[in-house]
């Protein structure tokens, strides 16, 4: 706002106050409330004295005209928004019966789309189908007489988890020498100091 708009302000304020309105005054209290508009600050100067007995300053009058402004941008735009909608149904003429253009369309698609299958819209039964196919054919299925079953797999211990009876590491003693001849070998190992009790 101007000069002359902002003198409007402090002369409102004066009608609730008393206060000596001069130049000095407009022009101090226009650098803190130029950027503003003055209707959000007229109105702001009723809201103040509304609420509070205080002496209005300039920071109550920024403080009312923000929460103004808000609540005026939000009007402004709810009312942006109606007239929107208002030329859009204009626009779009009357309401009719659109049930011949909704049947039309829904045979254009019908006609658009390949032809499918009721159980594909089910695809856990159509899992399960397979599942069960393949169980039946497995408990059903006869024995493979080209089978030789020297040419299966080699199965190693490693695999079911169960060593073999009499492994080195199943022995405590063997255990350690092993333990303690790697330990050797990577320069790490470390030879018992005698105790005092110990010492000849």
């Amino acid at each position: 706002m101007n000069l002359e708009e902002t003198g409007a302000v402090l002369a409102k304020a004066a009608g609730f106050d008393n206060r000596t309105v001069g130049p000095a005054n407009v022009l101090a209290w226009h650098e803190a409330l130029g950027d503003l508009n003055v209707h959000d600050c007229l109105q702001a100067v009723t809201l103040h004295h509304r609420a509070s007995t205080e002496y209005l300053a300039a920071a109550h009058i920024r403080r009312y005209a923000v929460d103004v402004r808000r609540e005026r941008q939000q009007r402004e735009l709810e009312a942006e928004r109606r007239g929107e909608l208002d030329a859009y149904a204009a626009a779009a003429g009357p309401l009719t019966d659109r049930k011949a253009e909704i049947q039309d369309f829904v045979h254009q698609v019908r006609d658009t789309l390949p032809d499918g299958s009721a159980e594909d819209l089910h695809p856990r039964r159509e899992q399960w189908r397979r599942e069960h196919t393949a169980y039946v054919r497995q408990v059903t299925a006869e024995p493979n007489p080209d089978f030789d079953p020297h040419m299966r797999p080699v199965e190693y211990w490693q695999a079911s988890k169960h060593p073999p009876a009499g492994a080195w590491w199943e022995d405590d003693e063997r255990r350690e020498q092993h333990a303690k001849a790697l330990l050797g070998e990577a320069g790490r190992l470390h030879r018992k100091r005698p105790t005092s009790q110990e010492t000849p």
